[in-house]
């Protein structure tokens, strides 16, 4: 089984030419868009009034001390979320017991160069953005879905206690239903980064499932509109449309995590074993690469796909070392952190014409995500 696991994944990745050799720098990796750089850490200097490619990265943070690979519930520790921009902090939010925020690396999200939080107070869901509060709305969920559109906030939430969900808008509901279910997980696929809710073809689209008997009945709902849709049997889907039509792909469980990333036409596999070991398999190497230590990959989001590179935010789980950004079988650099990255993106943006005059770099007022 391990062998043709192996067969497969090669022989579904494995495109275009293959070039030998070592990992490049970000200077090397999009010299067309950095005229110099600062090793080691620091953030590119502007040169000329371009989009610059970034890469942002988060990140939970415990205190020094702390070993969070011996208690992954995290106990009562305090901690923070942290942005990170070109390896540099940019934000620090406060996470942990009698914060906004919380340290399990599920319940925030990072969208538009901002970084969303969701708890839980009493009986109500409470959304937040860059360590403050945004809305909060009744019942307590489970975000499946996080689509930000200028100042609109979307939501799709599944209840806490397993039956029903909503989708709002900045906290107003829009759809719901009391015994429903949603089967995609917030960070199941790379090629849907929002989430079980997303745009096709300029359509909000989401799918769910309502019990029938000992069955299941599925639906796609489109702007608010719902549609049944037929399926084999009574297993979990992830159902999308894609060009039209849906595309209905069988929700499995299994100890290895398997995660396609796709950039036009170089398509790269991470899988990922239980123990944490991780297999690249890309055009990138006439073999497959392995990582023979143990690494904490919590899911698509520590690694993607920029053009013909990978990037993947890799957290050791030996004490002595600390979490690192590694590019093309390279270290590209390594974090100051106890604790661990939980996403790694790389983003387009424009430098503010204000930030340029004064010499200052800012956060983006324009992103484009890879």
């Amino acid at each position: 089984m391990k062998n043709l696991l192996k067969m497969i994944l090669i022989l579904s990745v494995l495109q275009g030419c293959v070039r030998e050799g070592g990992g490049l720098h970000k200077s090397d990796a999009f010299s067309d868009r950095f005229v110099e750089s600062v090793r080691g850490g620091g953030v590119p200097v502007r040169t000329e009034a371009e989009k610059d490619t970034v890469i942002y990265m988060t990140a939970v943070e415990f205190p020094e001390g702390y070993d969070w690979r011996r208690d992954t519930s995290f106990g009562e520790v305090n901690g923070k979320i942290i942005l990170y921009r070109d390896s540099v902090r940019v934000m620090e939010i406060p996470a942990g017991p009698g914060c906004l925020a919380g340290l399990d690396p599920d319940l925030h999200h990072f969208s538009g160069g901002h970084i969303y939080t969701e708890s839980c107070s009493g009986d109500e869901t409470v959304i937040g953005r860059d360590g403050e509060g945004l809305f909060s709305y009744p019942g307590r969920e489970l975000l499946c879905g996080l689509l930000v559109e200028g100042t609109d906030v979307y939501t799709l939430g599944r209840s806490r206690s397993g039956k029903g969900f909503s989708l709002r808008r900045n906290g107003e509901e829009l759809f719901s239903r009391p015994d429903g279910g949603i089967a995609a997980h917030i960070s199941a696929r790379p090629d849907y980064p929002t989430g079980a809710l997303y745009r096709e073809g300029g359509h909000m689209y989401f799918s769910y499932w309502e019990p029938s008997g000992d069955d299941k009945v599925w639906y796609v709902v489109e702007d608010g509109t719902e549609s049944r849709v037929a399926v084999p049997d009574g297993r979990m889907y992830d159902i999308r449309i894609r060009d039209g039509a849906p595309d209905i792909t069988l929700v499995k469980t299994s100890s290895i995590g398997v995660y396609t990333y796709w950039d036009g036409s170089w398509k790269t596999v991470v899988a990922v074993s239980k123990e944490g070991r991780i297999t690249v398999y890309s055009p990138l190497w006439p073999t497959s690469v392995y990582i023979s230590r143990p690494m904490l990959f919590l899911s698509f989001r520590n690694a993607c796909v920029s053009g013909r590179h990978l990037y993947m935010a890799l957290n050791p789980f030996s004490a002595d070392e600390r979490p690192f950004l590694w590019l093309d079988g390279e270290t590209m650099f390594s974090l100051d952190l106890n604790g661990f990255v939980t996403e790694v993106s790389l983003v387009e943006e424009s430098a503010r014409a204000g930030d340029k005059e004064q010499g200052t770099v800012g956060i983006a007022t324009d992103f484009h995500y890879f």
